[in-house]
């Protein structure tokens, strides 16, 4: 499975590519909005989005890019630094979010739930 991770932290894209390819998935990373497209063929089996990304126009033109591309049914798992989910991003189809800092076991069983 497939697993896009949007994360401008490379610390924290890194740490989240060794969870998710240790568990079996494929991570997939970009650092900002505009890298997203050239992984989107074929379409991810979840994406991992940071609700604070800082660089070419953030989460929200994500979440846009993704559904004008007909992948509504692709789950987005939302990180957030906030403890609810912005009425924006579930708007634009965020499946789940989770607040950070969050645990392994945590983030872990989500994935399993949203794939």
């Amino acid at each position: 499975m497939r697993v896009l991770v949007v994360e401008d932290d490379s610390d924290i894209a890194t740490l989240l590519s060794d969870i998710l390819e240790a568990e079996g998935y494929v991570p997939l990373s970009v650092s900002d909005a505009t890298g997203v497209n050239e992984k989107l063929d074929p379409p991810p089996d979840l994406v991992v989005l940071d609700l604070r990304l800082t660089r070419a126009g953030g989460a929200e033109n994500v979440l846009i890019s993704l559904r004008a591309r007909g992948m509504g049914n692709v789950p987005v798992l939302l990180l957030s630094a906030a403890n609810d989910l912005p009425e924006r991003a579930r708007a634009l189809g965020v499946t789940s979010y989770l607040a950070k800092p969050f645990e392994l076991e945590e983030l872990l069983g989500v994935v399993r739930g949203l794939v």
